[in-house]
């Protein structure tokens, strides 16, 4: 499969001219691009495959790459009725199940009690410790999208608070560092597309990463893996949760954000980009107050000196993980990252980062990621809930279980309005909509538990914050 591009790619060490830049397009565009989506296509289409889910997650990745090349604001619609539908889905599903377990007619094996001889551990836990291993995987990942937030936030404050210390930055534009890997790429973008500047691909390029839009393919991606662990479409992830995914995710991507934080707050480093922070932020203001209220503007398109690690690069990575873990084939997660590598790569071309960001941000949040996979373990306080439960649910009511007008409206008015902010709201009050989604989700949470709306909510703060 590899013969022709390799074919190209050989002859074009010998011809020269335009025949030099076609070969080698058309070697490196097989290999990283057209090859990575007709592995998608065969493994989508390969009816020989059991893995149901592996073809759903496949195909959602491969629609979202399709949708792209509509405009942005179908693409926000076509997302916020897919959540629309799973929470409707998932809220079917967990009555259904409700039920199952009610009409279950054997005991559950009571938990083996501790004997007095066995060591204790309550006295070396903390009180945090204790309360977080008697929480159910749902309610541990509502913490941790509260946590996402709260470090997005937090992060947010400090790229301002960085750029607006960093006194060379702020009078003038500070020679950037020497990047080797943006020297190789820019040399390879020259021999590609035959130009005499490296600049002068700019454009095409840009048009290139926005027709793939891999960011949008793997959020897509991410979205399909949580409704076939939600709906059990996959024998081989049967002992998986979507909460537990979510939280292994969340966890990953908090930690990582986390990281990042501290290590451009650590040593700051010169933007790339001439007069960045006149194009960015104001003048540093005087009183505290202003500090606080130019920090909350979202800096969603990125700061000057906020640079290693890279947050694009954190949030693909976590996402490329959580989805391509529950594909479970090959094939497709190495066309998966070779799709990434490559948006990772204009992204350092067009010097909107230094290369080492994008690999360390990546490798790191793939180390977090393998880290912290214990999390989508259950812990024993939760499969002792579970099993005393199991045969005392009492079945629903037909009117708590119907869908009706009420219910409609109520799982549809969350992603109505995440379409509505991300098509219309205005960037720069955008955060003030992922506080009322935090904080309506706090007050379910705290009223009523981890219920299957709260879910539905946090679903949408997490495609609202990823918009």
């Amino acid at each position: 499969a590899l013969f022709i591009p390799a074919l190209a790619i050989a002859g074009s060490i010998f011809a020269t001219g335009k025949l030099h830049a076609s070969l080698l397009r058309i070697g490196i565009g097989y290999i990283f691009i057209l090859r990575p989506l007709l592995t998608t296509l065969r493994v989508m289409t390969n009816f020989k495959s059991a893995k149901m889910d592996t073809k759903i997650i496949a195909f959602a990745f491969s629609a979202s790459i399709l949708c792209n090349q509509f405009p942005a604001w179908l693409s926000a619609l076509v997302a916020s009725c897919s959540v629309f539908a799973f929470g409707l889905a998932s809220r079917q599903l967990a009555h259904q199940s409700k039920r199952k377990r009610a009409d279950e007619v054997f005991e559950p094996a009571s938990p083996a009690e501790p004997t007095k001889d066995a060591p204790s551990t309550a006295g070396g836990a903390t009180t945090i410790a204790k309360k977080w291993s008697s929480l159910t995987l749902r309610e541990r990942a509502g913490f941790g999208t509260i946590a996402v937030v709260g470090s997005l936030l937090l992060e947010n404050f400090l790229i301002w608070v960085v750029s607006a210390t960093y006194e060379p930055g702020i009078s003038g534009s500070p020679e950037p560092l020497q990047d080797n890997g943006r020297t190789l790429i820019e040399m390879l973008v020259s021999e590609v597309f035959d130009v005499s500047q490296p600049w002068m691909a700019k454009r095409r390029l840009q048009t290139l990463r926005d027709a793939l839009n891999v960011q949008w393919a793997i959020v897509s991606g991410l979205g399909a893996s949580f409704i076939c662990l939600e709906l059990q479409l996959g024998k081989h992830n049967s002992h998986r949760t979507l909460a537990g995914l979510a939280l292994h995710a969340l966890m990953t991507l908090a930690s990582a954000r986390l990281i990042r934080t501290v290590s451009f707050g650590l040593t700051v480093l010169p933007s790339q980009v001439p007069n960045c922070y006149a194009r960015h932020f104001p003048p540093p203001p005087d009183n505290w107050r202003d500090w606080l209220m130019v920090g909350f503007l979202p800096n969603s398109r990125g700061g000057c000196n906020d640079l290693i690690l890279s947050g694009h690069a954190t949030v693909t990575s976590s996402i490329g993980c959580a989805f391509t873990s529950v594909a479970s084939d090959t094939s497709f997660s190495i066309a998966v990252w070779t799709l990434i590598a490559l948006d990772y790569s204009i992204e350092t071309y067009q010097g909107l980062h230094y290369s080492v960001d994008m690999w360390l941000g990546c490798i790191v949040t793939c180390l977090l990621w393998h880290l912290t996979k214990g999390l989508e373990v259950p812990g024993d306080a939760e499969r002792i809930r579970s099993a005393k439960n199991r045969g005392s649910d009492a079945i629903q009511t037909h009117d708590e279980t119907q869908l009706n007008t009420g219910v409609l409206v109520r799982y549809a008015l969350p992603p109505a309005i995440g379409f509505v902010i991300l098509a219309a709201v205005p960037e720069a009050i955008r955060n003030y909509f992922l506080v009322g989604y935090t904080a309506a989700a706090g007050v379910i949470l705290f009223t009523s538990g981890f219920t299957n709306y709260v879910q539905h909510i946090l679903l949408c703060l997490l495609y609202v914050t990823l918009g």
